[in-house]
């Protein structure tokens, strides 16, 4: 076709239009916060007291540690973590000498918004508090032999020792001691703020950590309305000399919200909860991005082994062989993730697969039932309404029971209600709770320790925090705590292996259903979308493309 003079000059006049406008997009797109939608609201900010998936979520991005994880750029643009390798951040170097490491820390660093200079002080006061207060950081910290404030010394202002132990005290060099400190609960804090806050009543800070921060960025909590959202704002002059692409983000509690809606309107621009697997294939149909990595996030089920109906064995073996994994797996989840048959990660060189066994097998559930004297009862059945695919999971779950006779009365509840009961029954504070429970659970290293000392473990001071089952075996906790730390690897792969075997016979505890991953969905403009052990968004490494 030809164009005469007076037309192609106006041709590209509407073009520069065109270009100018596109600019000013892109400029508005860089300007813009970046939104994540979340399920449901933080339940705690202190590393030391990590109490749920969103607050883990937050935590990698407003603390840092002494050390963190090594990304690696894929082909599609997504960043890989390695499982085991980390390099430094807070550290600027360090040196293993059998069961002590010795680290150097990076000059110049600033706590915000006090600007107090980190110290070797804030180290030894950080990793005190992990031993000092039950719960998640006190599990971890005894995961990668710390159990005592006396195994951390502050040599220097700007070097740190700490010294590892087995759990009689015996210094011993553990395996995952160092890939350990690149987690949350080692996350370092302005000792000189947080002391500032303490009472005689709470020694630690606990309560006032719990919703304040007193951290090295790279982000901060601009503002935070409960139930609705927080507001995220990049550190100003961060120590790294570095600044992220998003200034601003937000983390929006969109609850029962049409997420779909929210995400094709451009008011959303990540998520990686509270869509089911059709919906994602619906978004991907739409163009938008669909990620999917096999990270250790795996849906499990434990039954309330002290009470009717789940106090015999052989019920709740019956109730594993009813689990449709293939069902949940085609319709709950549009076939993302795959099902699960070890107790521990995947790629754990300690898998046994004790739990192939249990494929579906509706007859063998019916005799067991039979064989137990209760061929037909019914239970209450716990998940969190966070996750729109539970429900799915559940419905599919009961309908497959019914087939045996057995009733699932459905309890779906709010993340951080449920959340406290959870708490309330593994501490003894509350026994309403009962039946059977669904939940996600990711477990960062690949190794059997962390898994077996917070649910497998009898409930005790330095073990059993998430033991919702009460299990309890003594051999059990005998093989743990001998060979948890021990560097004797055919014996430790031994013992952990019995293990395995004991804990899928009694049926009990977070037994494995489905390796879930992490699937994400995001808005096409944004690429460097991390995978991780500790599968959660880090807001710093993303970028427009």
């Amino acid at each position: 076709m030809l164009i005469q003079r007076h037309q192609f000059t106006r041709l590209l006049g509407r073009l520069a239009v065109v270009a100018l406008v596109s600019a000013s997009s892109v400029g508005q797109a860089a300007a813009k916060p970046f939104v994540h939608a979340i399920p449901s609201d933080i339940a705690s900010l202190d590393p030391a007291d990590i109490r749920g998936q969103q607050d883990q979520e937050i935590g990698v991005n407003v603390y840092e540690r002494l050390v963190q994880l090594k990304f690696v750029e894929q082909k599609d643009g997504t960043l890989k973590a390695e499982p085991v390798e980390v390099v430094p951040q807070l550290a600027e170097s360090w040196k293993v000498e059998g069961p002590v490491i010795t680290f150097k820390l990076r000059p110049g660093v600033k706590f915000y918004p006090t600007g107090n200079l980190m110290t070797s002080e804030d180290v030894r006061y950080s990793f005190e508090r992990l031993t000092k207060i039950t719960g998640n950081g006190k599990n971890q910290a005894g995961i990668a032999g710390l159990f005592k404030a006396e195994q951390v010394e502050a040599v220097d202002p700007m070097t740190v020792k700490i010294t590892f132990t087995d759990g009689a005290g015996v210094p011993t060099a553990i395996p995952v001691a160092l890939t350990s400190m690149k987690f949350q609960q080692f996350a370092i804090i302005d000792s000189v703020e947080v002391k500032k806050r303490a009472t005689p009543e709470d020694p630690w800070a606990n309560q006032w950590l719990t919703k304040n921060l007193a951290t090295t960025g790279p982000y901060y909590i601009a503002s935070r309305t409960l139930g609705q959202q927080l507001e995220l704002k990049a550190v100003p002059n961060h120590w790294s000399g570095k600044q992220p692409a998003f200034e601003e983000v937000i983390l929006r509690i969109t609850g029962n919200a049409d997420l779909v809606s929210l995400i094709k309107g451009g008011v959303v621009d990540y998520a990686a909860e509270g869509l089911t697997g059709r919906q994602y294939d619906a978004l991907a149909a739409s163009g938008f991005p669909v990620l999917h990595g096999e990270t250790p996030s795996i849906l499990r089920v434990s039954m309330a082994m002290d009470k009717e109906p789940f106090t015999d064995a052989r019920v709740r073996q019956a109730m594993l062989y009813a689990l449709p994994t293939d069902r949940i797996l085609k319709t709950a989840l549009a076939g993302r993730g795959k099902r699960q048959i070890c107790l521990y990660n995947p790629e754990d060189p300690t898998c046994a697969n004790a739990y192939d066994k249990y494929k579906l097998d509706l007859a063998k559930a019916k005799a067991l039932l039979q064989e137990a004297g209760k061929p037909a009862f019914s239970f209450d059945f716990w998940y969190s309404t966070a996750l729109p695919y539970n429900s799915d999971i559940a419905i599919i779950i009961a309908d497959s029971l019914k087939s045996i006779g057995v009733t699932a009365n459905l309890k779906p509840t709010p993340a951080l209600q449920l959340l406290d009961a959870v708490r309330a029954r593994i501490n003894g504070v509350d026994q309403n709770m009962s039946g059977m429970y669904l939940n996600e659970a990711v477990i960062w290293l690949n190794d059997p320790s962390t898994l077996t000392n917070s649910t497998v473990a009898t409930k005790a001071a330095l073990s059993g925090v998430g033991n919702w089952a009460r299990y309890s075996d003594p051999e059990v906790d005998e093989l743990h705590f001998k060979y948890r730390n021990s560097s004797d690897v055919e014996a430790r792969t031994a013992a952990y292996k019995k293990i395995q075997a004991k804990v899928a016979e009694t049926a009990a505890t977070i037994n494995p259903v489905i390796m879930l991953g992490r699937t994400i969905v995001v808005n096409p403009r944004i690429t460097n979308v991390t995978f991780s052990q500790d599968p959660y968004a880090r807001y710093a490494y993303m970028k427009l493309k």
